[in-house]
């Protein structure tokens, strides 16, 4: 399945990179493949990423699933739920800095609708896109669409080295 996409999609490199707590992935992937309907049928699903910007680095430590409208084609969150979420993060200390959500097939651009519906985009903001309803990559480099908000425009972002997966724990050697 193709996005709709009547638009041009502009390409080019990411401003800064997204750097993302491994912490964060599990459960993202786990809330994008939970979206379903009433009838059991799978639906896009969204995530939202909470974390702080500084200077060109993005950094992304936790994740929120607002309660959405679904189907098997769309997700969208309204102004009143991105609220809360904002609230709730500035409660501890961060912002919402990315949005990921799901598309029905293989295709990780965004369509002309994602690219009007994400509330509030700020300059240098990332959105991901999953493949398959949450069971594609996470990661550019294996399939994930990343995207950024440039200049008042969302770009494609074409160096897969974006993003970055911090790990949890990093295993020190001392030299010999």
């Amino acid at each position: 399945m193709t996005v709709h996409r009547l638009t041009p999609l502009p390409t080019g490199p990411a401003r800064g990179q997204l750097l993302v707590s491994e912490n964060v992935l599990a459960p993202t992937q786990a809330a994008l493949q939970a979206s379903s309907g009433a009838d059991g049928r799978r639906h896009e699903g969204a995530v939202l990423w909470l974390g702080r910007v500084l200077d060109t680095a993005t950094l992304v430590l936790a994740a929120a699933t607002p309660p959405a409208v679904t189907s098997p084609g769309r997700v969208h969150l309204d102004e009143h739920t991105v609220g809360a979420v904002a609230r709730t993060a500035r409660a501890h200390g961060l912002g919402v800095v990315a949005q990921v959500h799901s598309h029905p097939g293989a295709d990780t651009r965004h369509s002309d609708g994602d690219d009007q519906l994400v509330l509030m985009p700020f300059e240098g903001m990332f959105s991901l896109v999953v493949a398959s309803y949450g069971t594609g990559a996470l990661r550019p480099d294996r399939g994930a669409g990343l995207h950024q908000y440039q200049d008042g425009r969302w770009v494609r972002i074409t160096d897969l080295t974006a993003m970055i997966i911090v790990p949890s724990h990093l295993s020190i050697q001392e030299p010999r």
